[in-house]
């Protein structure tokens, strides 16, 4: 139903119907604050959860054995390089170079005038060399030589080694005289030297595993002994353990700033009264910062990990690498419960179980408090709607009423204008 406002009656209608609707909207109004705070609480919690699954991660790569059985190899002779994989043996190795690996490599003795000819019963040189490329059961390849006196058809093996000659049927290759050998296949060679040397071959210029978990490639040939060097690489794990520390606290740090109370603030932050959350923090925290009976360094503190006062911790690399040059083992431990029945639960462990309890799905305290929030919103939503509808009719009714008024006014306007005609024609006929 339209309204023209103060047709009749001069009023501003709608002024006042909105004025009275905005009274009536004051409770929709605080519903809709608070489900904003329940919106950014929620959003904050599943944030909150992915980082401490993050961490969860972190710290489950981390107590792996390969997080603490970190390797760097050294060699004396920059021809030689040492690859490591974690879980390796340490241990010292010197050995000469004799040889390097070969590929055995023929072509053929003729040369043709160009890759339209026939080489043979694999018809043109072109088409021979495609069709051996395109043989992955061959184990060799084929290329087309210009030697400025026409094309040879060169032949090399896949992988080098004594045992990994070409063998072809020349017979097949009759038009261009058969095939010379250019190099032939040879396995690299190093010698132990001693008392009573011994060698090792391999059919690559690689000697994979020459000690567990250590991988030595060999560039030249070398008569003065090399020396390789294996040994723990405690600068790197001391590089992850650091990193795991920095990312604790991004996360401790994101939970203090949510749940911290400003008395000089009249409207709290959305999380600042929730208790999973600072359950949460304070089981990660002490997960990292309490004492680990098993390993005889007890205290993380010794061993470079320190709580502060502002409530963040640091770590002490120097305090760190002390320990594990002392004894890596130990060390671990106090990281990583060697699995045995009794075993108490290294720091890592710990954190695991706790990043669990924290941020499980459907059962963690974060999930819990960020499912609690949702039902909020939508019990906020449910009773924001309901509202809406009473004001949406309480707004057809103020504007039936508000109608009729104008109706009723106008009628009367009508009526006095009427009577007042009336009384003027009177008054006339009196008078004369």
């Amino acid at each position: 139903m339209s309204l023209i406002d103060g047709l009749s009656s001069g009023l501003d209608t709608t002024a006042i119907i909105d004025a009275l609707l905005d009274v009536e909207r004051l409770p929709q109004d605080r519903l809709v604050e608070r489900r904003a705070r329940s919106e950014s609480a929620s959003e904050q919690l599943s944030a909150m959860r992915t980082s401490v699954n993050g961490l969860k991660t972190a710290a489950s790569d981390l107590r792996l054995s390969s997080g603490w059985e970190q390797l760097k190899g050294t060699t004396s002779n920059e021809s030689v390089s040492v690859e490591t994989t974690a879980g390796g043996f340490t241990g010292t190795i010197s050995f000469t170079v004799d040889s390097l690996a070969t590929t055995n490599v023929i072509y053929s003795t003729d040369t043709v005038e160009s890759l339209d000819t026939v080489v043979g019963s694999g018809g043109s040189l072109g088409a021979v060399v495609e069709a051996i490329n395109g043989d992955a059961e061959l184990n060799f390849e084929a290329v087309a030589i210009q030697t400025g006196d026409g094309y040879r058809l060169q032949l090399s093996a896949k992988e080098g080694g004594a045992d990994s000659a070409i063998v072809l049927d020349n017979s097949l290759f009759d038009t261009i005289g058969g095939f010379t050998t250019l190099t032939d296949g040879a396995d690299a060679q190093i010698t132990f030297q001693g008392l009573n040397p011994y060698s090792v071959t391999s059919s690559s210029n690689d000697f994979a595993g020459i000690i567990p978990g250590v991988n030595v490639s060999v560039s030249e040939v070398s008569v003065d002994p090399v020396t390789v060097t294996v040994q723990n690489d405690f600068e790197a794990i001391a590089d992850s353990v650091q990193a795991f520390v920095e990312q604790f606290n991004e996360i401790k740090s994101t939970m203090s700033a949510a749940t911290i109370v400003d008395p000089a603030l009249d409207v709290q932050a959305p999380l600042a009264f929730n208790s999973n959350v600072r359950r949460s923090e304070q089981s990660l925290l002490r997960a990292l910062v309490d004492p680990v009976s098993a390993s005889s360094i007890e205290a993380p503190s010794l061993a470079g990990i320190s709580l502060q006062r502002d409530g963040t911790v640091t770590f002490d690399r120097e305090k760190f690498l002390a320990a594990a040059v002392n004894d890596i083992d130990d060390l671990s431990r106090m990281f990583i419960s060697p699995g045995g029945e009794g075993d108490e639960d290294g720091i890592l462990d710990r954190m695991v179980a706790a990043a669990e309890e924290a941020a499980a799905f459907g059962t963690g305290l974060l999930s819990s408090a960020e499912e609690s929030e949702k039902a909020r919103i939508e019990d906020y939503t449910d009773q924001i709607e309901t509202i809406e509808d009473r004001l949406i009719a309480k707004e057809a009714q103020l504007r039936r009423i508000y109608t009729d008024l104008e109706v009723a006014l106008g009628n009367l306007n009508d009526q006095s204008n009427w009577l007042t005609s009336q009384l003027s024609t009177l008054g006339t006929g009196s008078g004369s």
